[in-house]
């Protein structure tokens, strides 16, 4: 078994063995973000597993995207500490 490459691997500095069509997908695409995102900041966060199930769970119970939970939510966070409801979908 081969040693595996470190992280910071390029090709350029070793000999490459994948083939050319590996390392053509791997240089990351220019396309544009899709229109729903453009002007969008992502926040994200780190919970227990039970949790990440109970949320998924209550967007399917609620027949909504989490999505649109999260926004609900952000927008009920604002609302507690008296700022404007601005998040929206």
């Amino acid at each position: 078994m081969s040693k595996r490459s470190p992280l910071t691997f390029t090709p350029e500095n070793k000999g490459s063995r994948a083939p050319a069509a590996v390392q053509e997908a791997a240089t990351p695409s220019t396309t544009a973000r899709s229109k729903s995102r453009q002007g969008r900041q992502f926040i994200a966060a780190h919970v227990v597993p039970e949790a990440a199930k109970q949320f998924k769970l209550l967007a399917v119970q609620q027949d909504r995207t989490t999505q649109a939970l999260l926004v609900e939510a952000i927008n009920d966070l604002f609302a507690k500490y008296g700022l404007s409801r601005i998040a929206d979908e």
